[in-house]
């Protein structure tokens, strides 16, 4: 059988910190790319990247009640 590390609240927090400063990068390459192509891609990574941090942020809360 593997070893498998059990996810601790502290991965999830450093996962979320790592997508947030993702975000930011595409943010700021949304802002400054003149092409319209590159602005849509990048809005739609945005939104995909900001729902799976809300899912994070979401668990952690359940996580804290129980």
């Amino acid at each position: 059988m593997r070893n498998r590390r059990k996810v601790t609240p502290t991965f999830l927090v450093m996962m979320c910190i790592l997508y947030a400063l993702i975000i930011v990068s595409q943010c700021v390459q949304v802002i400054y790319t003149p092409h319209t192509f590159v602005k849509v891609i990048n809005l739609l990574t945005i939104i995909l990247l900001s729902s799976i941090i809300g899912a994070f942020i979401r668990e952690l809360f359940v996580l804290k009640k129980k």
